[in-house]
């Protein structure tokens, strides 16, 4: 089995747990080749945007996330939930590799997962993770299986979505397209939450793209972060790193906690991926301004 996969189940890792988060984040990115009989495997890109693309989305606004995180402590979190500990607006990349934009709040006891309406301001879905069912957590960059023909597709759909930004919605919005000199494609590094107990999935689960039954949760840092004004401390609320830093300590403060934690590549097993490729590059999975439409 290429060791690689193994990621995915929680199984093995590909370096030691023993190796502390700032080495990991600190270090320099290396090409992932776990062996030589181990093909290559290819990282994953998160979708570029500009400056003025970044203004589509509703929560690069003044004051609308500071809202709706505080809305969603008053509401959502209770006394027995444990200490808060932070809040986030991150990326969840889902099962089928699609990304979802969702607020994460942090306690002692669990990681809470909010989908939230910034149109319309309120609350649509949550879900609680306790810290006390977690058996591995892997922080590392995403990348792509070997036989994935997602790195390959990706330039097509950069083609068409830039057509149909250029072409299309710009037009629409009669406002002049952004040149390339602007984007800025970057390995994408992420953070996955698992309480899998080292088991694949079940094919039930595997093939369902509705499924509420994955036993893992995988956030990358929001578009918003390489944009937003201000130093690193004022880009916080949107940094993956500062969540998996979080998230790591509360798990060493547990005194029963059995969870491992490793710093290697998290393999998104996306195979095809058309779709989860459109649905990414034209950002369907957060909430902006599309022409004369908002949604």
């Amino acid at each position: 089995m290429n060791p690689n996969m193994s990621v995915l189940s929680g199984a093995d890792s590909l370096s030691s747990s023993t190796s502390s988060f700032i080495d990991a984040r600190s270090r320099e990115p290396t090409n992932v080749e776990a062996s030589d009989e181990a093909q290559t495997v290819y990282p994953r890109y998160d979708v570029p945007f500009n400056q003025e693309n970044i203004k589509d989305f509703f929560t690069f606004r003044k004051g609308v996330v500071e809202t709706a995180i505080q809305e969603c402590i008053t509401g959502l979190l209770f006394p027995e939930d444990g200490e808060y500990l932070g809040s986030w607006l991150l990326t969840e990349i889902t099962l089928w590799d699609n990304e979802k934009e969702r607020i994460v709040l942090l306690t002692s006891r669990l990681v809470m997962t909010i989908k939230y309406d910034f149109i319309a301001m309120k609350q649509l879905d949550f879900k609680k993770t306790y810290l006390d069912d977690l058996d591995t957590i892997v922080i590392g960059e995403l990348v792509y299986p070997p036989s994935s023909l997602v790195p390959r597709l990706n330039g097509i759909a950069t083609g068409v979505t830039t057509v149909v930004k250029d072409y299309v919605i710009d037009r629409l919005c009669r406002r002049p397209s952004g040149g390339d000199d602007q984007k800025l494609d970057r390995n994408l590094r992420g953070v996955r939450l698992m309480w899998n107990k080292g088991e694949p999935l079940p094919i039930k689960t595997a093939w369902n793209p509705f499924s509420r039954e994955v036993p893992f949760i995988t956030f990358a840092s929001h578009p918003i972060y390489w944009h937003k004004d201000g130093d690193v401390d004022e880009r916080t609320t949107y940094d993956m790193e500062t969540f998996a830093q979080k998230l790591q300590g509360a798990i060493e403060a547990m005194p029963s906690s059995s969870c491992c934690i490793h710093h290697s590549p998290i393999v998104i097993q996306s195979y095809v991926g058309v779709t989860s490729l459109l649905h990414n590059k034209t950002s369907m999975g957060f909430f902006k301004v599309r022409g004369k439409f908002s949604f």
